[in-house]
């Protein structure tokens, strides 16, 4: 076999179903051993290789499997950078093959020559030039490995020519799988037993027990074993963003957000009344803990830490106690020991109290999901989403103008319904490519995307694979003809020295139905409800194109724009 059907042959051992990418001159030999492979293995081309990388993160996030994309070489790699960066960072296995120059070329400066190697290193796990065709095997195998296993991330090989086109030697058992690393996490580890007891200690003995969920949790699939160990503990959860739906949003234990953007002030108010808190797949990062300056320490106060990274334990705070191992299995194991420990607990006091506030926040942000205004409030348009969401759902929002008004107000409570958001650098124009990747990786699923006229700009083009692959998604633009998260910014910092953030919004709708979606105007109130009655109603692709108030009109649930807002209104 040549060195591309020796790729292909173990991708198929590895359960690959999906391969997300663009063509290239330096792919000709691998896209000729995919089409010999039909139809084991189905190429979904995007229309951009960072679509390519954000369809395979979003596909892995939800299939639980590795998600591959691949590109040819020079611009290639350069346009997947962002990709790949956002994958690694947030723990997500996706690989990346790009096919490259021959070897003979090596400093000729030869078209599209690229250190591919040194471009990848610091932005994923692993990358590797595999210069020789006996050597695809194995290092397919430890891409695999390393993408799975411990922290997942992203993973980069490069294969030149001569790899692509030359006869492999190995013999044909060498072609085999680790069937561990055909979905993540891989080798999951358990806490050490004295660790475990005495967090079940820490755990029984507290007064107001208090559960912070990260995105980590997510990943492990740790939701249900959370949940069970928060109802023996009558202890409310809150989550990171990345966290959101680990736990129905309607559950009486279930607080909400916390953190810096897209806030609960019932979950803040009660991670500063908490005198254990457990957090669990959480990195504590600048946005959970608004700049580390929450939980706030006292003397009576504990932290317990469960991170499957040793080396996030303790990093930012001083835990009481640190425990490295799976959210899901180490949950398990605590779950355990705490039933052996005592009888179930039942909500107290405390409960009742933060449960009070929760619901005076909720009865406040009643009215705003009736607002009549124009340009249409961002909770508006959220809000008469959240009717649409009784059944599984998958919702998909981009960096910028949804992050904060979707984070607050948006309600999933259907069994297998997940809310995605890239939270590692927030780049724009993930939602629409990530659509994509979500409905292969689940494709019975109701599928919402959710993204503001920054972000089209920077993915549009994927419309047309969306129309193409007539994936069935509903996607909500937020027109408001501005980079609106920055110029709030430049109101707040800037003395409101506006500048560079307004464009021509133009008809997105109209270039929505060039690419061959169906696609609606709205305007107005009435012309929201009616759309979004329209577009759910469609079994196909829908682009729905709301006219919408920016975050300069009126900030969003941003705790620290708020408090900004509140120092300068109280220094006037």
């Amino acid at each position: 076999m040549r060195g591309s059907q020796v790729i292909v042959e173990m991708l198929k051992a590895y359960g690959v179903e999906l391969l997300f990418g663009v063509p290239g001159d330096t792919s000709i030999p691998f896209y000729e051993a995919l089409y010999d492979a039909r139809p084991a293995i189905r190429h979904v081309m995007a229309r951009d290789e960072r679509s390519a990388t954000f369809m395979a993160d979003a596909y892995a996030r939800l299939s639980h499997k590795p998600g591959v994309c691949e590109c040819p070489s020079g611009a290639g790699p350069l346009y997947s950078v962002p990709g790949v960066a956002e994958a690694n960072a947030s723990s997500i296995p996706v690989i990346l093959i790009t096919s490259d120059i021959p070897l003979s070329g090596e400093g000729k400066q030869t078209i599209t020559e690229l250190d591919c190697q040194g471009l990848f290193q610091s932005i994923t796990k692993f990358s590797a030039v595999v210069k020789t065709v006996d050597k695809i095997p194995e290092t397919l195998r430890r891409a695999f490995r390393i993408a799975t296993s411990g922290r997942p991330g992203a993973v980069h090989l490069a294969f030149p020519n001569e790899a692509l086109t030359g006869n492999c030697r190995v013999a044909p058992e060498t072609l085999y799988a680790e069937a561990a690393c055909r979905h993540y996490p891989a080798f999951r580890t358990r806490g050490a037993r004295p660790q475990l007891e005495a967090l079940a200690a820490h755990l029984t003995s507290a007064q107001r027990p208090l559960i912070v969920a990260g995105g980590g949790a997510n990943h492990a699939q740790a939701g249900a074993v959370i949940q069970t160990m928060a109802e023996w503990l009558a202890a409310p959860v809150v989550t990171t963003i990345s966290g959101k739906g680990l736990i129905p949003d309607d559950h009486p234990l279930a607080l909400g957000v916390t953190g810096d953007n897209g806030y609960h002030p019932h979950a803040h108010r009660a991670i500063g009344a908490a005198d254990v808190l457990l957090y669990i797949g959480c990195k504590m990062g600048s946005v959970s803990t608004i700049n580390w300056s929450m939980p706030k320490a006292g003397p009576d106060r504990k932290i317990l830490q469960i991170d499957l990274n040793p080396e996030m334990l303790g990093n930012n705070f001083q835990n009481t106690l640190s425990v490295a191992g799976d959210a899901r299995l180490v949950a398990e194991d605590l779950l355990i020991l705490l039933k052996g420990i005592g009888p179930q607990r039942q909500p107290g006091a405390w409960m009742e109290e933060l449960n009070a506030a929760r619901q005076a926040f909720w009865d406040q942000t009643a009215a705003g999901f009736r607002a009549e205004g124009q340009p249409l409030k961002p909770q508006r348009i959220i809000g008469a989403l959240n009717r649409y969401l009784n059944k599984e759902s998958i919702v998909i929002a981009d960096a910028g103008t949804p992050t904060p008004y979707t984070t607050c107000y948006l309600r999933l409570s259907q069994p297998g319904s997940r809310f995605i958001i890239p939270r590692a650098y927030g780049g724009l124009g993930y939602a629409i490519p990530a659509v994509v990747g979500a409905h292969f990786a689940r494709p019975g699923a109701q599928l919402i995307g959710l993204f503001g006229d920054g972000s089209l700009g920077m993915s549009a083009g994927e419309l047309e694979t969306l129309s193409r692959l007539k994936i069935p998604a509903k996607l909500l633009h937020f027109n408001n003809s501005t980079f609106g998260w920055i110029k709030a910014l430049q109101r707040l910092h800037s003395g409101a020295k506006y500048y560079s953030v307004d464009f021509t919004a133009g008809d997105p709708a109209r270039v929505a139905e060039g690419f061959g979606l169906k696609a609606i105007r709205v305007r107005t109130p009435d012309e929201l409800d009616a759309g979004l009655e329209k577009a759910f109603a469609e079994s196909g692709p829908v682009f729905v194109d709301i006219v919408s108030e920016p975050e300069v009109d009126q900030l969003p649930p941003v705790y620290s724009w708020q408090q900004a807002a509140a120092g300068h209104q109280t220094s006037r």
